[in-house]
């Protein structure tokens, strides 16, 4: 039986230089050509915070501008509803696609996130909102007009229907569900 010994052959130092390829995310997977900035706006007193390696950030009053990955899910909690003090929502935001903004300028240019207090309300009575944030298609229009949103049919899957308008951008699913503790479904 026949054994490579790499630190006989390399330089010193140069030991796990030549690995294999592990699965899971690479540094290069975090460039910031892979991050675009997301803004989540909402109404008056409405606390947001975001799901980290070490836990919840701390709650901040909206809106909240921060960087996402392309791609990944992010788990967000929402607070402060008027009305319905102590009561907690924790919704997910993905981002679908990169804006295309000038270079050095895409902090000016994030993906607007609405969160109403229609949707809220549903939510909290145990709906489910799932919103999502496309750019127009139609020249004569801005790219995202804020604010601006409308209701698809029962059985119409709101990204299909975002899909026919322009390019989807963003997504967020809103319901009332408490997340996994320890890794409990």
């Amino acid at each position: 039986m026949a054994a490579e010994h790499v630190a006989d052959q390399a330089e010193p130092g140069a030991i796990g230089v030549r690995r294999r390829t592990q699965p899971g995310p690479r540094p290069e997977s975090f460039l910031p050509d892979h991050m675009q900035p997301v803004e989540i706006s909402g109404p008056e007193g409405m606390l947001i915070s975001i799901e980290t390696a070490a836990g919840w950030s701390p709650m901040q009053p909206a809106p909240l501008r921060m960087g996402l990955m392309v791609g990944e899910p992010y788990r967000l909690r929402i607070g402060g509803v008027v009305g319905r003090e102590g009561e907690e929502l924790f919704p997910s935001v993905r981002v679908l696609a990169k804006l295309a903004a000038p270079p050095g300028m895409a902090w000016r240019f994030p993906v607007e996130v609405v969160v109403d207090e229609d949707d809220l309300r549903t939510a909290l009575g145990g709906g489910l909102v799932r919103r999502v944030v496309y750019a127009s298609c139609e020249p004569e229009r801005p790219d995202i007009v804020p604010g601006a949103w409308f209701d698809v049919r029962p059985g119409d899957d709101a990204l299909e229907v975002a899909r026919t308008l322009g390019d989807p951008v963003a997504e967020v699913v809103i319901g009332n569900r408490v997340p996994a503790r320890d890794g409990a479904p």
